[in-house]
């Protein structure tokens, strides 16, 4: 396939405007040839940074889809409850993807895209598990691989969602209610597993338990005197909390990213009448804030996983533990501690080439279109399904937890 790729993004949100930006920022390895979504001034947006022809925006995917435009790869980047049906529809008609995570919202639907990537085996599908593409992850992986501190024996790991992050998303944003998106643990935590499954060389999970609990954000924990929305409430009860949508996205600039138009006018229009106006204590949201899973996999392997809402900051904190020595790792540095001669090494990713610049998720953003236009150049086509279905193991223990945890922490085994 020549250069550049020919991309049309479904879906104009933060994770399709980042894969298009890849575009304008490698001009030489990709171009966005079209876009759709639901959202006028989101598709105007990606048109307009790209240069697009009004006959090359969308008013949605099955537009989009019905215009079977002339392209490589469709980027689906659309809510996750729609995944599935613009995926086959794609494949169907022989383009190649990049779909978003999670690849659909329950395992079954998971399954009927895995028959579809199956039949369609020359067509290359790549799901959104971008932190394998960091300097930082892969250094670890290779850590392990090198077997640098002997055999795995046992992994803890810690993802910190962030407190604002949390409100934002998993309470008053997308993802907060499960039966409009999907559960946490898969949206957030499929990127974890995903580490887990290619860290230990492709073993399989063969045991899940798990439990967590929608703790703080619920009607019980409402403040005395709280407005149903932030805007309304008393500056008594506003100025005392943590999650004041006046505080996160007015006072606050970091949390307006996702947002098309991000003046204040926009972001205080927004509070008064959008989702993202509301109380914590006063939506919608079946979120769990936290939860905990334990892992057992072939040969022994045991991982314990925790996904902590009420963290200052987000990132992702692990330990590795081994025969001969272990690792720990803070999202930017490793430490590894060897036993027999009771030395310690220090790896610093700051310091390493090679992360792709304006590149969020550590780099992983592009360097996951970096590997989906190295497949499609020079890639091997016969190991395309492959691809696929390492990540479906991610999904396939995702769902193993949440079954868990909706049982009390009953044991789930992956077969």
């Amino acid at each position: 396939m020549d250069l550049p790729i020919r991309l049309v993004i479904l879906g104009a949100g933060d994770r399709g405007r980042t894969y298009a930006s890849y575009a304008a920022a490698y001009p030489g390895k990709a171009r966005v040839v079209g876009v759709a979504d639901i959202d006028p001034a989101a598709a105007r947006a990606v048109a307009q940074a790209h240069g697009l022809p009004p006959e090359r925006v969308w008013g949605d995917w099955h537009e989009a889809v019905a215009a079977r435009p002339d392209c490589d790869v469709m980027v689906i980047a659309m809510p996750d409850a729609t995944h599935l049906e613009p995926a086959l529809a794609c494949l169907d008609l022989g383009y190649h993807l990049l779909l978003e995570k999670p690849m659909a919202r329950t395992w079954a639907e998971c399954e009927a895209l895995a028959a579809k990537v199956r039949e369609k085996r020359d067509r290359l599908v790549v799901v959104g598990h971008v932190l394998r593409y960091t300097v930082y992850f892969r250094k670890l992986r290779d850590l392990i691989a090198g077997k640098a501190i002997g055999e795995v024996v046992s992994i803890r790991h810690l993802e910190k969602v962030g407190y604002m992050h949390a409100a934002h998303s998993f309470c008053r944003g997308n993802w907060g209610n499960t039966e409009r998106a999907t559960p946490m643990i898969l949206q957030k935590c499929c990127h974890d597993f995903d580490q887990f499954v290619w860290w230990l060389g492709g073993r399989r999970c063969v045991g899940v338990s798990s439990f967590g609990e929608t703790s703080l954000f619920n009607a019980a924990h409402r403040p005395e005197g709280a407005a149903a929305r932030c805007l309304d409430c008393p500056a008594a009860v506003e100025r005392r909390c943590p999650f004041s949508a006046r505080k996160i996205y007015l006072e606050r600039q970091d949390w307006r990213y996702p947002f098309v138009d991000r003046s204040d006018a926009a972001m205080e229009a927004m509070l008064r009448s959008g989702p993202y106006g509301r109380c914590v204590y006063a939506c919608d949201n079946d979120a769990v804030d936290h939860q905990v899973v334990n892992l057992r996999f072939e040969g022994g392997v045991t991982v314990a996983h925790q996904m902590e809402s009420f963290t200052y900051s987000g990132g992702r904190e692990t330990q590795v533990f081994g025969t001969r020595g272990d690792i720990v790792g803070d999202g930017r540095t490793l430490t590894i501690h060897h036993f027999d001669t009771r030395t310690t090494e220090l790896w610093d990713s700051a310091l390493e080439a090679g992360t792709p610049q304006g590149s969020g998720h550590g780099g992983g953003d592009y360097g996951i279109m970096d590997e989906l236009v190295r497949q499609l150049t020079a890639g091997d086509p016969a190991g395309y399904p492959a691809i696929f279905e390492t990540s479906l193991e991610s999904h396939r223990i995702a769902f193993a937890a949440e079954a868990s945890r909706r049982a009390r922490g009953a044991l789930m085994l992956a077969d």
